[in-house]
C-alpha cells in the first residue's frame, strides 16, 4: 500500500530530532507539505534540509503568545491545516522525594497545556477540511515508569483529552487518535539530569520492560503516525494505536 499525502498540509511539533523528524520526513516523502516547530533552529534546519516539503518554524510552544502567532503563520502560507502532530514533550527522571514544582509544571505545560492550546486554535482550519489530530502518548500513561511520575501522568492526560475529543469532533468529521509509543531510542533519554551511571541504570531497567527486548526506533513510530494521518484511516478516531514492542500485552 502507497499511502498518499499530497496537497494535504501537516504541524510536527518538537520535529529537530528523534521520532518528530522522523514523522516530518515520513509526511513529506509521502507529498505533503509540513511545517515543523522546535526551539533549536540548527536541528530544525537538519531536518528540513531531509525534503523540500519541510518548511521550519522556531518556536517554543510553553510561551501562550507563540502558539497563536504559528496558527497565524500557516493560516498565512498555507490557509489549510490538514493534519496536526502534537508530538513536543519533555519528560524528567525523578524520585518523588527529589521532585521540584518546577519540573511538574514544565511537563505539564509542555506535554498538556500547550497540546490544549495549539490544537484548539488549529481547530477552525481542521474542520474546515475534515482533517485530523495524532497526539505522540506513552505507555507510561497506563503503565508508570518508576521516577517518572510527572512524565507518566502528563501522557494520561494527553490519552484522556483525545479519547474525549474523539467523542466531541466526530459530527464535525475531524478525528482524534493516540499513538502510544513504548520505549524510542530517541534523544530524549540524553535530555535529563541523572548522572550517566543514572541513565545507564534507567536505561536498562526500562529495556527490562520490554517484550521484544530491544528500543524500538523513529521510523517505527513514523509509519504508524502516516498511516493514522491518511485517508485509509478516514474511518479510525479515539484509537489507541501502540507501537511499544508489546510493553501493554
Amino acid at each position: 500500500m502507497t499511502i498518499h499525502m499530497k496537497e494535504k498540509v501537516a504541524l510536527v511539533t518538537g520535529a529537530g530530532s528523534g521520532i518528530g523528524q522522523a514523522i516530518a520526513k515520513y509526511l513529506a516523502e509521502a507529498g505533503a507539505t509540513v511545517v515543523i516547530i522546535g526551539r533549536t533552529e540548527s536541528t530544525l534546519k537538519e531536518t528540513a534540509e531531509l525534503n523540500k516539503n519541510i518548511s521550519y518554524l522556531v518556536s517554543d510552544i510553553s510561551i501562550d503568545e507563540n502558539i497563536t502567532a504559528i496558527i497565524d503563520e500557516v493560516k498565512k502560507r498555507y490557509a489549510r491545516l490538514d493534519v496536526l502532530i502534537n508530538n513536543a514533550g519533555v519528560a524528567p527522571v525523578t524520585p518523588l522525594a527529589e521532585v521540584l514544582l518546577q519540573e511538574y509544571d514544565t511537563a505539564f505545560i509542555t506535554n498538556v497545556r500547550a497540546v490544549v492550546d495549539l490544537t484548539r486554535q488549529a481547530l477552525p482550519m481542521l474542520k474546515a477540511v475534515r482533517g485530523n489530530v495524532i497526539n505522540i502518548s506513552s505507555t507510561a500513561a497506563e503503565k508508570p515508569i518508576p521516577n517518572m511520575s510527572i512524565y507518566s501522568a502528563s501522557k494520561a492526560a494527553m490519552s484522556a483529552l483525545t479519547k474525549s475529543w474523539a467523542k466531541e469532533m466526530a459530527k464535525d468529521g475531524v478525528r482524534f487518535n493516540n499513538v502510544i509509543v513504548g520505549p524510542i531510542e530517541t534523544p530524549i533519554y540524553d535530555k535529563t539530569d541523572l548522572s550517566d551511571e543514572g541513565a545507564q541504570k534507567h536505561r536498562e531497567f526500562v529495556l527490562g520492560t520490554i517484550p521484544m527486548g530491544r528500543y524500538g526506533e523513529p521510523n517505527d513510530v513514523a509509519s504508524a503516525v502516516l498511516f493514522l494521518a491518511s485517508d485509509e484511516t478516514k474511518f479510525v478516531t479515539g484509537a489507541d494505536f501502540a507501537v511499544d514492542g508489546g510493553v501493554r500485552a
